[in-house]
């Protein structure tokens, strides 16, 4: 996190001798004065190839051969004697004063590492940067393949879910549909390189199972879309989350027959909106009545044992979701729009239609901040990444606004007409975005800068998912989708360096 450069609360830190008062710490040259470039260039130095090709002799030197002896000496890597593991042995000391020295020196200068190889470590083999191509070759997107009427009657596809091989579909009729997601590994049953003429095979396969409609009724004032559904994964098992039913509860779908095996009410209006975190053990909910819910999934083994209820008894394993929520968020004044949770960065993040985002922890609930639209407008639609930034969309201006989940404002831009969806890629590095225009714009999420573009094919986009691949999948107004593949045939083993992310115009 770039804070820590900066004295942001003035702390009096001190006054160096030519009187100058200390603060924020001081910045090279190439990071322009930016914390936020000076932590974004170190981040892409560190996973550039050059480090990853040389990094066996930083092992060489920490934990290694060089660490101690004559290599130590002709690397310039010697330290003072006792800093190194073995050198005293402070148990059996009898002088006390020197027992303290060496603390002392041990506290305040550190120690050396254990010295964990005798020999020279081996460099890393071969790079294989496709585990995230679009960080290496964002502008090698193409549309590799087409698929129409995914969903019988011509209806929009408006949800996208992945799950390991699976794609799952929901289109405006509320007809859900179960596909295999196609790749070359699959195809080939094994592990796979690119480093030969191979081209990369992704597509949509056959169904799960058959598209079915979900016995469900919306409430009237609820427009169905992305926001009321979220896919998660229990065990081996798999379930699609619907929310915006008339009884204000809300439903867990079972993709292996499309069975509703749980409804939850415990919100006082509609639920409006669900997130579940990366790792699939947390579920949030928003509503209609302001507030914003947090539920644990249930992960116990399967078991025998009943817990009662007034008329009738369930068994534990038919608990997908724990009944009642660890916490309930307020703070918001009117709907909650969009949500992101995240148990990695211990953080609950909720918009509203109220014009506010606001941030709690997710262990104890507790509030952290809020950060308001520039003008008040509600907000629609947000993501958010590992490493803390956070993407607001207000669809009244259009407008997207980029923080830091500490919440000092990163930048801003215009989006190209009304976005139906938001998707993060999986190295976090690029947002894409979609909607009514049939375009589809990929930007960075270090600046908001647009990276790539695909014109449209006339057709509205509807939906938007992105595969671990980093494969594109588009639902579109008419039912179709559309998959989008990097060109990995551009990426060599070595040779591709990565893409810098050049400022273009607002768009």
């Amino acid at each position: 996190m770039p804070e820590f450069l900066e004295n942001s609360n003035s702390y009096h830190l001190g006054i160096k001798q030519d009187g100058e008062p200390l603060g924020d710490v001081a910045l090279p040259p190439w990071a322009k004065g930016s914390p936020e470039e000076f932590i974004h260039i170190n981040r892409e130095a560190l996973e550039s190839e050059y480090v990853s090709s040389n990094l066996h002799h930083w092992i060489d030197l920490i934990f290694g051969y060089k660490q101690r002896g004559q290599p130590a000496v002709e690397a310039a890597n010697i330290f003072y004697y006792v800093t190194y593991e073995g050198a005293v042995d402070l148990e059996n000391m009898d002088d006390m004063i020197q027992k303290y020295a060496i603390e002392d020196q041990i506290a305040n200068f550190g120690q050396t590492p254990i010295q964990i190889f005798r020999v020279k470590h081996p460099r890393r083999g071969p790079p294989i940067p496709i585990a995230h191509p679009l960080y290496f070759a964002p502008q090698s997107i193409t549309l590799t393949s087409s698929v129409s009427s995914t969903i019988s009657h011509m209806s929009a596809v408006l949800f996208i879910g992945l799950l390991d091989n699976t794609i799952i579909l929901m289109n405006e009729g509320l007809i859900l549909s179960v596909k295999l997601w196609l790749t070359t590994r699959t195809q080939l049953g094994g592990n796979f390189t690119f480093s030969g003429p191979q081209e990369n095979f992704f597509g949509v396969g056959s169904d799960v199972i058959s598209p079915r409609k979900i016995g469900t009724f919306l409430a009237e004032n609820v427009k169905f879309g992305r926001q009321l559904l979220a896919t998660m994964q229990i065990n081996s098992d798999k379930y699609l989350i619907l929310c915006g039913n008339w009884e204000n509860s809300f439903q867990i779908i079972s993709l292996s027959d499309g069975r509703i095996v749980q409804s939850i009410r415990q919100h006082k209006d509609v639920v409006g909106c669900v997130a579940v975190s990366s790792d699939g053990n947390v579920v949030a909910t928003g509503s209609y009545d302001t507030t914003v819910m947090i539920w644990h999934a249930f992960r116990g083994r399967p078991s025998e044992k009943k817990m009662r209820t007034a008329n009738f008894e369930i068994s534990e394993n038919d608990h997908i979701i724990m009944e009642r929520p660890v916490h309930i968020l307020c703070g918001h004044d009117d709907i909650i729009t969009c949500l992101f949770v995240s148990t990695e960065l211990d953080i609950v993040v909720s918009g509203s239609k109220d014009g506010t985002c606001i941030f709690h922890t997710l262990r104890e609930g507790r509030y952290v901040r809020s950060i308001r639209h520039p003008s008040g407008f509600g907000l629609s639609k947000l993501v958010a990444t590992r490493h803390g930034r956070v993407v607001l969309y207000s669809e009244i201006d259009l407008s997207l606004h980029m923080h830091s989940i500490n919440g000092k404002h990163i930048a801003s831009a215009t989006s190209i007409g009304r976005l139906n969806c938001m998707e993060l890629s999986c190295c976090g590095e690029f947002m894409a975005c979609a909607g009514e225009h049939g375009q589809i714009v990929l930007r960075s999420m270090h600046s908001l800068d647009i990276v790539w573009k695909y014109p449209g094919a006339g057709k509205g986009i509807t939906s938007l998912a992105m595969t671990r691949e980093e494969c594109f999948i588009a639902g579109t107004k008419d039912g179709s989708l559309l998959v989008f593949s990097v060109e990995t045939a551009l990426i060599r083993r070595g040779s591709m360096p990565q893409t810098s992310v050049k400022p273009s115009g607002a768009g």
